[in-house]
């Protein structure tokens, strides 16, 4: 097993350009860029993101006072609800698929 206390990203959050996930003292983080500092704002100043966390419908988070792993990039430090088990998409049968969709187009709307 990795050892989860040390300061290091997680390799499959290279495909996210607003940030990645790293690992802090044996907890997990994401690190939002200044280049989406504008989209972030505009989440949470909105209303949407809360309106998600109280329908279920979005993982809610913390914003932290601890230093990111690139921090001359970093606008906030997130660390997020933990969810009890790893899913991926590939493993869903169709109907949790086509609830992933209908989510998806409820929260655009």
């Amino acid at each position: 097993m990795k050892n989860l206390k040390a300061n290091r990203s997680i390799s499959s959050s290279f495909r996210d350009p607003s940030g990645f996930l790293f690992y802090h003292d044996n907890s997990i983080y994401r690190q939002v860029n200044i280049t989406y500092k504008e989209n972030y704002d505009y989440l949470i100043n909105s209303g949407l993101y809360e309106v998600l966390v109280d329908t279920e419908l979005l993982i809610p988070h913390d914003v932290v006072d601890i230093e990111g792993l690139e921090p001359d990039k970093a606008y906030k430090i997130l660390k997020p609800e933990l969810i009890p088990f790893i899913s991926y998409s590939y493993e869903w049968c169709f109907s949790q698929l086509k609830n992933a969709a209908l989510i998806t187009l409820k929260i655009q709307k």
